[in-house]
């Protein structure tokens, strides 16, 4: 007579299984989490660029970026939460100085929605900007892409 051997898995197989699923699921949740927040920001800002076009193009005529607001001299007319596009809430323009509130959180996971504000800057006949958002931190992280500095600074 044969011996037979054992078959299926013992319980402490089973629970190391789970174990390891548990750890993957710990890590992988908040990961995914900041991702697509980060895409939310991103997505938000890159709804931003018919602002952008439209302010470069006022600064051109105008000479100056003075008046270019929103609603006047070609620049999209002020964007409200009923209007809203993917990723962005709300937007305006005040003399080329670009202010939005986008769909995403804060980087440190408060409920409050990132507030940025883009700054032209004329060089020559190009415009630079300079983002600046609500939750850039001291150690230069932030979800927005090309965010520099804080809204406070």
């Amino acid at each position: 007579m044969r011996a037979s051997l054992p078959r299926g898995f013992t319980l402490i197989e089973l629970m190391m299984v789970i174990a390891i699923i548990g750890i993957l699921a710990v890590t992988a949740v908040p990961l995914y989490s900041d991702y697509s927040q980060r895409a939310q920001a991103t997505a938000g800002l890159a709804a931003l660029a018919s602002f952008k076009l439209s302010v470069a193009l006022c600064q051109q005529r105008r000479g100056s970026l003075s008046g270019c607001s929103a609603g006047s001299n070609g620049i999209p007319a002020a964007i409200t939460a009923s209007q809203a596009l993917r990723g962005l809430s709300a937007a305006s323009a005040n003399n080329g100085v670009i202010s939005a509130t986008l769909d995403a959180f804060a980087a440190d996971d408060s409920a409050s929605a990132i507030t940025v504000t883009l700054t032209p800057t004329v060089n020559g006949a190009n415009l630079t900007w300079l983002i600046r958002c609500s939750d850039y931190q001291a150690d230069g992280s932030s979800r927005v892409d090309g965010c520099s500095a804080g809204l406070a600074d």
